[in-house]
């Protein structure tokens, strides 16, 4: 014979459910910003200013004399990064003869509104450096992009 079935946790507790509350409906001034709205999504965003960076490079070849290692030809342009490395609108690398002791060859780039600024900006820095570094310019090379 079986026993019959007993509930094992005891009489369940109803849970009646709640009506949502009420959404009020929406009021006439908001109906008028979103067709406002949607009048300017329609419209489209006003063109920006297109901005043209414009880039100078200027390319100076060195000759150095009494240099006896990499050491002391790196000292000799210490002056090319810890001054104009840190210009915003400069960039400043030593592009070629990384291991020439008698001569080296580095490239600032500039940046600026317009060709005419980046030319000012390139003279200005060449006068720079032949005053502060220690080294001849052989040869001098400009590209403004």
């Amino acid at each position: 014979m079986a026993e019959p079935k007993r509930p094992r946790d005891g009489p369940k507790e109803r849970v009646l459910e709640r009506p949502p509350p009420s959404v009020p409906a929406p009021k006439a001034g908001s109906i008028k910003m979103s067709e406002a709205l949607r009048k300017l999504l329609n419209q489209g965003t006003p063109q920006q200013p297109v901005i043209t960076p414009h880039v100078g490079i200027l390319t100076l070849h060195f000759q150095l004399y009494a240099c006896e290692d990499l050491k002391a030809k790196r000292k000799a342009f210490t002056a090319m990064k810890a001054v104009w490395g840190k210009e915003p609108d400069l960039a400043v690398a030593e592009t070629a003869d990384q291991d020439a002791l008698d001569c080296a060859t580095w490239t600032i780039a500039a940046l600026g509104e317009s060709s005419q600024q980046i030319s000012q900006r390139l003279d200005q820095v060449e006068k720079a450096i032949q005053e502060r570094v220690d080294a001849a310019i052989l040869d001098v090379h400009r590209e403004i992009l």
